[in-house]
């Protein structure tokens, strides 16, 4: 049997066990595993400030509009960071998520917080392990290997340095992003992502990169 043919297999059998759980019983229980995560890797913030928003702000504080232009600049914040990601909706071939993003180490103090959610769309398998247990009996679906990919959208706060100050701006971050997870056992799986975002600041616009490897664990 082909992995495509066993992969449709095993959907299939989800499915009809799926409506089964829909007839009443006092004994039956079946659910996808909530997945939490915990990775660290690297966040690359690129900030480019908008001249004619800090312009207005300047003026309104009767500083020259023209002085306010020239010192508006751009940026690269750099930050090892620690990222937490909970599913906890999860469906056969898609979950629900939300995350938290924290700096961990910079070198010129440079940071980026981000919490947010988003959904992940898995391409080649279930979403997660699957069981159906009923009158004593327990059914258990793994997969081993698991891609995906998806959108989030979050909030933000940015800390980069220009030539002349430190400076910080709030943000809004949509991001698209993928990546695989490879179960070593029952429960534990190891995990890498990868994504790109645009985000739009009160006083600036970015463009990040975001790559992460950790690991993942099944919730009961």
């Amino acid at each position: 049997m082909t992995d495509s043919r066993y992969n449709g297999f095993m959907r299939i059998l989800v499915i009809i066990l799926s409506f089964a759980c829909a007839i009443p019983s006092a004994m039956a229980v079946s659910n996808y595993h909530q997945v939490m995560t915990t990775s660290i890797g690297m966040v690359s913030i690129n900030v480019t400030e908008n001249a004619s928003t800090l312009a207005a702000a300047a003026t309104g504080s009767g500083s020259s509009e023209s002085n306010t232009v020239s010192t508006a600049s751009s940026a690269t914040a750099s930050v090892i960071s620690a990222d937490v990601t909970y599913e906890f909706l999860n469906y056969a071939t898609k979950s629900y998520f939300i995350r938290v993003v924290a700096p961990l180490l910079s070198s010129n103090g440079a940071g980026f917080f981000l919490g947010g959610l988003g959904v992940n769309f898995y391409m080649n398998s279930l979403s997660s392990m699957f069981t159906f247990s009923d009158s004593g009996t327990t059914l258990m679906m793994n997969p081993t290997m698991r891609f995906y990919w998806g959108p989030s959208a979050g909030l933000g706060f940015v800390v980069y340095n220009t030539e002349t100050a430190k400076k910080s701006d709030l943000i809004f971050d949509l991001e698209i992003h993928g990546g695989g997870i490879l179960n070593f056992k029952r429960d534990w799986g190891l995990r890498g992502e990868a994504g790109i975002s645009r985000g739009t600041g009160i006083t600036s616009s970015t463009i990040g990169f975001k790559v992460f490897v950790g690991l993942s664990y099944y919730l009961d």
